[in-house]
């Protein structure tokens, strides 16, 4: 009778299993296991057949790895928020299991939906991830999910979090930092006037986490080794509200930059959350790059973040993340960030800017408590060998795209770049991207926002023909 019994269970268990295995999901030419929960239609994934021995480590002492990515330098999974089976059910995915995507040797970057609220036991371990970010949706981290990540440089956690037991032990030299899981007023201190702000209206709006343009991006096996770019991305500020998708804006830049741009990663430079040090430090890096490439070096700027007006003299400048609305003496002036870049021995400088300088913010609300309108600043004119392309004009704003995650001006830039495979030429670009965010913005803002490109007077001739790539 025990034998029995035994053999029943057996034949449950295995049932059970064989029952879970005929959901599978393809994730890049690998395939996962889908576990259904028909009570919460939510979903987990999962991978049976990796065993990890914690003494000592090891995954079936073998790597895996995805088959989907062919010449891709920069490999990024998207993990999808939803599962749906052959009789049309759907299922959201709210757990990455034990192990689940261990031992993958060429993930570069991964993109968590906001839909995952719990990541277990050795989810990531020993991976090649390179950066990773836990969505704020995110409750409860397991053991070691990071551990082994020998390549990781950057992890971006919910403050607050409880995590497991060595989160990313034997993974040395990791920039860990962590973020509130209510976009502001939290950010903002108790003191802040309530005009600083984000609207409650705009504390409930949905930002996505992933779009058309974060995957399945072209490569180039070309190597632009004589092509630079300083990427900031500037979204969590101290005193002033944050500026919605700037993080995600910059990253996947990054990733075009080099993947479809063919930019070697040693000659890109990109810095979260910049303070006025970090910020200056980059720009000198620049000055003597150029210097060293006497006149060879093509460099790229790109910022997303606040911009600022001073209202006395009507001037722009960037806002670093610690340095408040009102005062501009600690902010970074855009007519000496022209000076330094136009003077720069370059091929040319291309400077992107996702941000507006009226002293609104990315979408709506002002910046400081004194401040009811916007504030038309006074133009900049490129210097040397410079193209700017701006996100808006005048006294406009620069606004979100909520259902792409990121700023209207960078997603239809992004677009472009990903449509042509980074192959086109500024005047092109130019065009494309006014017509399409001047659209878009009065149809979903009902506001106008105009980019606006502008060039040194050495190119006015020229600069229309200059390629991406």
């Amino acid at each position: 009778m025990k034998c029995k019994s035994l053999l029943a269970l057996l034949a449950l268990t295995l049932s059970a299993q064989a029952a879970m295995a005929q959901y599978t999901l393809d994730i890049q030419g690998a395939i996962f296991n889908i576990e259904l929960d028909n009570q919460d239609m939510t979903a987990t994934i999962r991978d049976y057949s990796y065993e990890i021995d914690d003494a000592k480590y090891p995954i079936n002492n073998k790597t895996r790895k995805f088959k989907g990515f062919g010449h891709e330098r920069a490999k990024t999974v998207v993990i999808p928020s939803t599962y749906k089976t052959i009789s049309g059910k759907e299922y959201t995915i709210t757990t990455i299991g034990k192990a689940a995507f261990a031992g993958y040797a060429n993930m570069d970057y991964v993109v968590i939906p906001a839909t995952v609220t719990t990541i277990e036991d050795y989810a990531f371990f020993r991976s090649s991830l390179v950066s990773v970010e836990v969505p704020a949706t995110v409750q409860r981290i397991g053991n070691r999910v990071f551990g082994w990540c020998t390549k990781l440089k950057s992890l971006r956690l919910p403050q607050g979090i409880p995590t497991g037991h060595d989160l990313y032990a034997e993974s040395k030299g990791i920039d860990v930092k962590y973020f509130t899981a209510a976009d502001t007023p939290q950010l903002a201190s108790a003191k802040t006037p309530v005009s600083q702000q984000p609207a409650p209206k705009k504390v409930q709006r949905s930002f996505a986490t992933t779009s058309d343009v974060d995957v399945d991006l072209p490569s180039t096996n070309k190597q632009n080794e004589e092509m630079f770019a300083i990427i900031i991305a500037n979204e969590n500020y101290q005193k002033v509200a944050r500026v919605d998708c700037a993080l995600n804006d910059g990253r996947t830049f990054q990733r075009y930059c080099q993947q479809v741009l063919g930019i070697p990663a040693d000659n890109i430079h990109a810095i979260e959350d910049a303070t006025f040090g970090q910020m200056m430090e980059e720009f000198n890096w620049l000055t003597r790059v150029a210097k060293v490439y006497e006149g060879d070096a093509k460099i790229i700027v790109y910022y997303a973040g606040h911009g600022i007006p001073n209202e006395n003299n009507k001037t722009a400048y960037l806002l670093p993340v610690d340095v408040s609305g009102d005062n501009t003496t600690a902010a970074f002036s855009l007519n000496k960030l022209y000076a330094q870049l136009g003077a720069l021995n370059a091929k040319n400088v291309t400077l992107f800017m996702d941000a507006c300088f009226s002293g609104a913010q990315r979408g709506e609300g002002m910046l400081t408590s004194a401040r009811a309108v916007a504030i038309e600043t006074k133009a900049e004119d490129p210097l040397g060998n410079m193209v700017v392309f701006a996100a808006a004009q005048g006294n406009e704003t620069a606004y979100p795209y909520p259902e792409k995650g990121h700023g209207l001006f960078t997603y239809f830039l992004l677009k472009k770049l990903k449509d042509t495979k980074g192959s086109v030429d500024y005047g092109t670009l130019s065009d494309y991207i006014r017509k399409e965010v001047s659209r878009k913005s009065i149809v979903v803002n009902n506001k106008p926002q105009t980019p606006t490109i502008s060039f040194s007077p050495k190119m006015s001739k020229s600069w229309r023909g200059i390629t991406m790539r």
